[in-house]
């Protein structure tokens, strides 16, 4: 019906931003901005409609409508944001000096420069904007009331490469939680656009292969529209409350673990084949403390693999973690609303290290698709107990905002 010509990023610190639509057909365009209407009108099979847009400071929401002669209708959405002056902006092509100081922005040719830049800076809300590249550096970042916003989440890639089983700097051996690719533990953090990745080629042969993504310890900490890579042990959100809006994860074995309070709404969550193996893997390993009422909770996500059709059900939902230094948790998962496809295993959940799935908090409410089976071992909850998992009860007194 209609093509979109030109690049829209995710983010932009330019206030103008053109629109070339081209029509595949005749065709009746209208184009919208934050609910506005920018400009409406036919035009026929390849014209292009070109068209400036005004942002406004922070989210903008461009919507573009199509209707063709027979009454078919076509839309296409995309969310911009417009940072009209950050606190700082990460560039890796930077031509100055890293650190610099101009017109009231400081300019880093890294993430590891700009987590110095803001450990020394105070507590107000800081805005960052990182430009488009491959960033390949191991990055810690314990500050708080911190923005960061990549350009394109498919465009913005920070990546390392470190699984557990390696040589250490030191000479010791890296446990789990130091593979981490990039690590958060402030408070009231914010970040969009994103890849986090961390690329260890499971083919090296050490015994353990934990290759985390991002370690997530951070209280109020919202990921929106990003993505996290890895195989085992992608993302580890292991305290605090967090929400994840839009985001896409992959991995194969308890890629989604830790002892977090999170929500996941409307991400898609991708099981990865793992070969010579005939249970793929488990998505999530939760270590809920026995004094948190909610742990995982998924809804509206989707789960999919990139698994042979002809091995169905071969991943499980979950399994418990309880941490050898701490084995008193009480794991506690639920997916609500879920499209489930056909790599899940009809048990849905599974033992680990001697912890039973029928002694946990797992369940789930009104999932479907081919994966969405119910037995007697996977616990559904009643109209009244999903009540109690919704976004507003888990995250409690913090009221997040996209």
């Amino acid at each position: 019906m209609f093509s979109l010509k030109n690049y829209l990023p995710d983010a932009t610190l330019s206030k103008y931003m053109k629109v070339l639509v081209r029509a595949d057909e005749n065709v009746f365009l209208k184009i919208f901005l934050n609910k506005q209407i920018q400009i409406q009108r036919y035009i026929r099979e390849g014209e292009i409609l070109d068209q400036l847009v005004v942002l406004n400071e922070g989210k903008n929401n461009l919507q573009i409508e199509g209707e063709n002669l027979e009454g078919n209708k076509y839309v296409l959405n995309k969310s911009i944001r417009y940072l009209e002056k950050p606190f700082a902006i990460v560039d890796q092509n930077y031509a100055g000096d890293d650190k610099d100081f101009a017109g009231g922005i400081v300019f880093c040719k890294s993430l590891k420069s700009l987590a110095e830049i803001l450990r020394n800076k105070d507590s107000l809300y800081k805005s960052v904007f990182i430009r488009n590249g491959i960033y390949r550096e191991k990055v810690n970042i314990d500050s708080s009331r911190v923005m960061l916003i990549g350009e394109d989440r498919n465009k913005t890639i920070v990546t390392y490469s470190l699984a557990a089983g390696l040589p250490a700097e030191n000479g010791e051996i890296l446990s789990t939680s130091n593979t981490a690719t990039f690590t958060i533990s402030g408070e009231d953090f914010v970040v969009e656009n994103i890849t986090f990745e961390n690329g260890f080629d499971r083919n090296v042969p050490i015994e353990h292969r934990q290759a985390v993504a991002v370690k997530a310890m951070a209280d109020r900490l919202i990921f929106f529209n990003c993505v996290f890579k890895s195989t085992q042990d992608t993302l580890y959100a292991d305290f605090g409350r967090q929400y994840y809006y839009r985001c896409y994860i992959e991995g194969d074995v308890d890629f989604i673990f830790g002892a977090a309070t999170a929500v996941f709404e409307d991400c898609v969550i991708c099981s990865l084949d793992r070969e010579d193996t005939k249970i793929k893997g488990y998505v999530t390993a939760a270590s809920t403390k026995p004094d948190s009422q909610y742990g995982f909770l998924f809804i509206r996500c989707k789960l999919i693999s990139n698994i042979n059709i002809r091995e169905k059900e071969c991943v499980y939902l979950g399994r418990p973690w309880h941490p050898s230094s701490d084995p008193h948790r009480w794991a506690n998962v639920v997916f609500k609303e879920c499209y489930l496809d056909e790599h899940i295993h009809p048990d849905g959940w599974c033992e680990m290290h001697g912890f039973c799935p029928e002694n946990e908090r797992f369940f789930e409410y009104r999932n479907f698709g081919p994966g969405a089976k119910q037995n007697p071992k996977r616990p559904q909850l009643d109209e009244i107990e999903a009540q109690m998992y919704t976004k507003e009860n888990v995250l409690g007194d913090w009221k997040v905002e996209i």
